[in-house]
């Protein structure tokens, strides 16, 4: 298992993603790895960084449902997934700020482990607008080449995403 903490990758054994699952707030996530037709891929601004689509799984939903959801809540892009046996998995470890929890006695601070299942799509080249209450300014299809080259400078869960979706596509 790849695990990314803060700007470090790290490869760990499948048990101790088992402890961290027992010791943190466990989240679900999923997104897309969106392709159109003539082989360009979409990529999303968020917060000033190179980013894909995203988010939180929604209770009674899968994760490929939840990857469509988000997908095109986030940069208005009309999906199709793309059939494959197994999504891409990435895990980030971070500590949630009080900001975060609500009620009369929040924690400081709280260990959380997001999975996030990454499928990939097909989508007709489309203008993106993106959902600006997720701090998304914008939207662009590149070139796979390019995609891979902004995502090495990005989140370090993209850079590990990036890598391993290269690998299996050998571009």
């Amino acid at each position: 298992m790849i695990l990314s903490y803060k700007y470090h990758t790290f490869n760990l054994p499948l048990w101790t993603l088992r402890l961290l699952k027992r010791h943190t707030v466990y989240v679900r996530a999923a997104g897309g790895i969106v392709t159109a037709p003539d082989g360009t891929m979409l990529l999303i601004q968020r917060n000033g960084r190179w980013d894909l689509a995203k988010g939180k799984v929604e209770p009674g939903e899968t994760l490929l449902q939840a990857a469509l959801r988000e997908v095109q809540e986030e940069t208005a892009v009309k999906v199709d997934p793309t059939h494959s046996p197994a999504p891409i998995k990435t895990y980030h470890l971070f500590r949630a700020p009080r900001a975060w929890y609500s009620g009369p006695n929040p924690p400081a601070h709280r260990w959380h482990l997001k999975q996030t299942s990454w499928f990939p799509m097909t989508a007709e080249k489309q203008p993106v607008n993106p959902q600006q209450e997720e701090g998304i300014t914008g939207g662009q299809w590149v070139t796979p080449s390019e995609w891979h080259r902004r995502l090495q400078t990005s989140y370090g869960t993209l850079r590990t995403l990036s890598s391993q979706y290269q690998k299996l596509h050998n571009q």
